[in-house]
């Protein structure tokens, strides 16, 4: 059994078929977007914005807004002293804000919207912070959209090693519920209660991106997995159980690790056969990442063996969570320890899985008969339970 390993992270769409699933199911959605005013000083904003002439072209409504951080709250900043920016969006429409009641204001928006694919909020004061503390609010409950994205002069927070790209509404509030948020920069604390505010507003999903990466929109919206913190209402990431379905996504899944002889070979027969011992991670509903477990019910042990994570969503912790989903089912079910053999990953597992150095008399009887059959270098892991 192998891990491979990514050799180029380059940030790219995974896939063509991806890309145009996404836009099928953008064209005619609205997306709420808002800019931090500390980007305005950098020359980013020209990008951003023809990132959105790409977003419009795709009819996509958005909502557009400039914004500063509050303590507790985003200020919607007056649109007049960025105007000169607008010059790089090819059509839109300034919506006003003014004194008319909240209930015209977002039918207004929407009427508008109906007409352009772009609408900028204007008519905030700057010294308005309560004027904004009110409408903000209002916008997410009565705009309809399918995102929120609020682009950020911050980078993506790192949590126990690895960057936060996506956490469901729900366990954010129970973090901050815990206050257990130490490690979590003060800019991340206040966008997060905005998105779960947004959330409970019925708008699906919340992105924040850091402005300063190129083209980090289109990075976000159009790959799997993206480039920004994804804060969602439904089950953007999982770990399930293989069903017969999954069998030819496996197949091809693993393909191109069998031909440079990192993974065991595995017919598609073998995979059916086999299908209720395997767990795959989806992300957005596509497979990117599977394991399989054998399991030796005499010594009460198993193998988890064929850990395989596309190489483009390696370094997200994904082979690591799989491994340990496959743990945590095998102690369930009453197993005793696991192996791994590994002819090429053996620092991976000890480092990142919690497993530690095995030798061949420790393995199950029938799995030494195949271990000397195949004659691999391969090296023997194991972790108890």
């Amino acid at each position: 059994m192998n891990f491979l390993h990514a050799s180029n992270n380059e940030l790219r769409p995974a896939d063509l078929h991806g890309v145009l699933r996404y836009v099928k199911s953008f064209r005619g959605e609205t997306f709420i977007i808002g800019i931090e005013n500390t980007l305005m000083d950098q020359n980013l904003i020209e990008t951003i914005h023809r990132e959105i002439d790409v977003l419009q072209s795709l009819n996509i409504k958005i909502l557009l807004f400039y914004y500063a951080s509050a303590e507790e709250m985003l200020q919607i900043q007056p649109s007049e002293a960025f105007k000169k920016y607008f010059t790089t969006i090819s059509d839109f429409q300034i919506f006003n804000y003014n004194s008319q009641s909240k209930q015209s204001a977002t039918e207004e928006i929407n009427a508008l919207l109906a007409t352009k694919n772009l609408c900028v909020l204007d008519g905030f004061k700057e010294d308005s912070a309560s004027q904004c503390s009110a409408f903000f609010p209002l916008i997410m409950k009565g705009i309809h959209a399918q995102k929120l994205i609020l682009i950020v002069n911050h980078t993506c927070p790192i949590i126990d090693g690895e960057p936060l790209t996506n956490i469901a509404a729900s366990e954010l509030e129970n973090v901050f519920n815990l206050e257990i948020l130490g490690e979590i920069p003060e800019w991340f604390k206040l966008h997060s209660k905005i998105a779960i505010q947004a959330i409970t507003s019925n708008i699906e999903r919340v992105h924040l991106l850091n402005g300063n990466i190129h083209n980090a929109l289109l990075n976000e919206l159009f790959d799997k997995v993206g480039i920004g913190t994804m804060i969602h209402s439904n089950n953007y990431e999982t770990i399930r159980e293989a069903t017969i379905n999954d069998v030819q996504a496996l197949y091809h899944l693993t393909q191109n690790s069998v031909k440079r002889e990192t993974l065991l070979k595995r017919s598609i027969e073998d995979i059916r056969t086999q299908i209720e011992h395997y767990f795959v991670y989806e992300i957005d509903g596509s497979i990117v990442a599977c394991t399989c477990i054998e399991y030796f019910e005499k010594e009460q042990a198993v193998e988890i063996g064929s850990v395989f994570v596309q190489p483009y969503y390696n370094g997200r912790g994904i082979g690591r969570r799989l491994v340990q989903k496959a743990c945590d089912k095998s102690k369930t079910n009453g197993y005793k320890k696991a192996f791994i053999i590994t002819a090429n990953a053996e620092n991976y597992f000890l480092e990142k899985c919690g497993f530690k150095r095995s030798h061949f008399e420790e393995l199950p009887k029938e799995r030494k008969l195949l271990f000397e059959k195949n004659k691999r270098n391969s090296s023997i892991l194991k972790k108890v339970f």
